[in-house]
């Protein structure tokens, strides 16, 4: 029997929750190099799409992501532009229990596509690629007309 995760509306099989297969990932990721070079695409959109992002959070990852995926910055330059952008906001990154709820976003990619297609750490890093432009597209309903 499947389930649907009540944040992201990902469809997921019996027993596994987001949390779960995002831990996965992060094991992958920290113990195959092959598979961490897309770290930050896998956490960010994992906290886009169930929202962890403060509101000011989102305007900076939204714009990271498209300077990762469209301008092909690495990581490296995003982590240094993330530390002078964030300091500048001096507000939370992550988004407080008592903030104003998002808006539903009907993902058309969650974390659970990504798990159920992966092969090998080529289609790993391709699908969360995807994932990550994917999310980019889709996370201006996030926050349009609220920051």
């Amino acid at each position: 029997m499947t389930e649907a995760c009540h944040t992201c509306g990902a469809v997921l099989p019996e027993g596994s929750t987001c949390q779960t297969i995002f831990d996965e990932f992060l094991a992958l990721e920290f113990s195959d190099p092959r598979y961490g070079q897309v770290h930050f695409l896998t956490v960010a959109c994992f906290l886009v799409q169930h929202n962890g992002y403060s509101d000011c959070a989102l305007v900076w990852i939204q714009s990271a992501l498209n300077n990762y995926l469209e301008d092909e910055r690495n990581t490296q330059q995003i982590r240094r532009k993330a530390v002078k952008s964030m300091a500048e906001y001096s507000k939370e990154i992550r988004r407080k229990p008592d903030a104003a709820p998002l808006p539903k976003v009907a993902w058309s990619m969650t974390i659970a596509d990504v798990a159920a297609q992966i092969h090998d750490a080529e289609s790993y890093c391709k699908l969360i690629e995807q994932w990550g432009y994917t999310t980019l597209q889709e996370m201006t309903a996030l926050h349009m007309g609220r920051i």
